[in-house]
């Protein structure tokens, strides 16, 4: 015997169901009798819901006809399922649509579903590692192949200027939504030789001679899309306090943005005590003397390529505009010095891991550090723990103090204190200028 199945009950109950349509109970016997004794052949759509049950209804349609009075009109509901049986293959084409629809739907949203449980994922494990990348990574790996990717412009010039930038031939762009005004600029150039002979008149100057290289040393929140709003706003609160105080000539912020803070006419309070030589001349007060441009960042790693590449065609700009040449492009870190105890790294940013060769430079960390050698400043620990140990160019200044000092009959610490007072000389008509 067949065992009855779920279709079979189904067509049962349509069958039951499309009997009240016969008012006489023998007429009614009738119809149950021949439309439950009609064999049914079962198909993929017959096992579809709803829609599968259309060739049912039609064979029910058909028995109905038969004990239904011909003068009367068929009730709507025998003739809704006839026409739906008519388009039929319509109406599986529809479901089908809506099927792959709802299906696609459904995929997308689990998508996203697992997409932000992995990004929240990715989040923690950035948010761990800000202040502690892999081992191998960071700007200047990272962009190892940018140092001799392209030829560097003979000369670099202004192409467009809009409402709000400024755009240049090698396709940088600065945004001047932040642009102000400060102090002009005057300094005096020493050179080397004239120190030495305790000389201190100077040449006064009043355009930039060289790039000294920042980071912002403020708070970070993971690089990554879900935190976009918040990472502009934190840019915007930086780009508004470094104008409010004028702190840089230039702020890169996280997506690579240059923005021009005050303008390269005016000194910017980027380097405060500071000394630098480029091997003939020496400057001090680096802020009224070279351009700031500051990368918004927290430790050396913190920067991206994006930034690194901003800079790159940013300090083309520079040098182009006023010649400055490459030995004059250097970090506050190697500058930055304190009059009162005599010793370097009263600032100590990019004291180390600065790269140079990915925007086009000589490294720095090789060239003598002159307020050592010649100006009578010494260091301590924590500046060359800060650097990660001591490096070349400070050695160089070692060596060079050392010789001037048996040259002169001196120790050590006499040469430094000769050598500071030439500093102080020249320090104070500096300070005059102001």
């Amino acid at each position: 015997m067949e065992q009855p199945n779920s279709q079979s009950f189904r067509y049962a109950r349509l069958v039951d169901r499309y009997s009240k349509y016969v008012s006489s109970p023998v007429l009614r016997l009738k119809f149950l009798n021949s439309a439950l004794g009609v064999s049914q052949t079962r198909g993929f759509w017959e096992r579809v819901p709803i829609v599968g049950s259309l060739p049912e209804r039609a064979i029910i349609v058909i028995e109905l006809a038969k004990v239904l009075p011909v003068d009367q009109p068929a009730p709507f509901g025998l003739r809704l399922a006839a026409w739906l049986y008519g388009v039929r293959y319509a109406v599986y084409s529809l479901c089908v649509a809506i099927a792959l629809v709802t299906a696609i739907t459904l995929v997308y949203a689990a998508s996203r579903v697992v997409s932000s449980l992995t990004v929240s994922t990715e989040a923690r494990d950035i948010s761990l590692d800000v202040q502690r990348p892999p081992s191998g990574s960071g700007p200047a790996q990272t962009l190892a192949s940018i140092a001799g990717a392209g030829v560097k412009p003979d000369k670099v010039w202004l192409a467009e200027q809009g409402d709000g930038y400024d755009f240049y031939s090698n396709g940088a762009r600065v945004l001047t939504e932040f642009e102000t005004e400060g102090i002009r600029r005057r300094f005096y150039r020493y050179t080397l030789e004239a120190l030495a002979r305790s000389d201190v008149a100077g040449e006064q100057l009043s355009r930039p001679v060289g790039i000294v290289y920042h980071i912002s040393e403020s708070d970070l929140l993971p690089f990554t899309d879900r935190y976009n709003s918040s990472l502009n706003n934190q840019s915007r609160s930086l780009l508004e306090y470094s104008r409010a105080h004028r702190l840089y000539n230039y702020v890169i912020d996280r997506f690579g943005r240059t923005y021009r803070i005050v303008a390269d006419e005016f000194a910017a309070n980027h380097a405060g005590n500071s000394i630098w030589s480029d091997g003939k001349s020496v400057y001090l007060n680096l802020s009224r003397s070279f351009v700031g441009i500051c990368f918004e960042g927290r430790g050396t790693e913190a920067i991206n390529e994006a930034q690194v590449y901003a800079a790159r065609v940013l300090t083309a700009v520079v040098r182009s505009k006023y010649g400055i040449d490459d030995a004059n492009c250097v970090t506050h870190g190697l500058v930055s010095v304190n009059p009162s105890n005599r010793l370097m790294g009263y600032h100590t940013d990019w004291v180390s891991e600065f790269p140079f060769e990915a925007l086009g430079l000589s490294n720095k960390y090789e060239m003598e550090l002159t307020a050592v050698s010649r100006l009578g400043f010494g260091y301590d620990k924590a500046y060359v723990t800060a650097a990660g140990g001591k490096w070349a160019g400070l050695e160089k200044a070692d060596i060079a103090l050392g010789e001037a000092a048996e040259r002169n009959g001196l120790t050590i610490e006499q040469q430094r204190r000769l050598q500071a007072r030439v500093f102080e000389r020249a320090y104070s008509k500096e300070r005059a200028l102001e």
